[in-house]
């Protein structure tokens, strides 16, 4: 069809598409919500919300930055590093609202603190172990 301003059907008459046939609704669907209408408006459609007051937010996880520095001093620095890292990102995903990153940081830091604090314990017996023979040859 050309848009030739002589043909009786062009331009098409508003919600009827060119070839003059009018538009039909498939059946099954109920008409279209008027001008103004919400989004999603139908029967049953009460609008936004409609779930409940807010929760309030979950207790806030211990970062363990303490022992995370302690263990860096005293035990095991590369793994206090990390437990330090994870420490730090305890207070900044709660603030964001991620809870969940919260909490998985929380136990990520007590987790490398723990093994730095195992490492430093492993490290010390050795040396104790070592020193105690190292002696004991000695005066022989």
């Amino acid at each position: 069809m050309s848009n030739d301003p002589n043909n009786p059907s062009w331009p098409p008459s508003e919600g009827q598409p060119p070839g003059g046939t009018p538009w039909q609704q498939p059946p099954g669907y109920g008409p279209p919500p008027g001008p103004g209408a919400p989004y999603g408006g139908g029967p049953g459609y009460t609008g936004p919300g409609g779930y409940g007051s807010p929760q309030p937010p979950p207790h806030k996880p211990d970062s363990y930055m303490v022992w995370a520095i302690l263990t860096t001093l005293f035990c095991c620095l590369p793994f206090g590093i990390v437990s330090i890292i994870n420490a730090s990102k305890v207070d900044s995903m709660y603030s964001a609202g991620d809870y969940g990153g919260a909490r998985i940081a929380s136990d990520s830091a007590k987790k490398w603190a723990t093994w730095a604090a195992i490492a430093g314990l492993i490290v010390t017996g050795g040396y104790i172990l070592l020193a105690v023979v190292a002696a004991s040859n000695s005066t022989t």
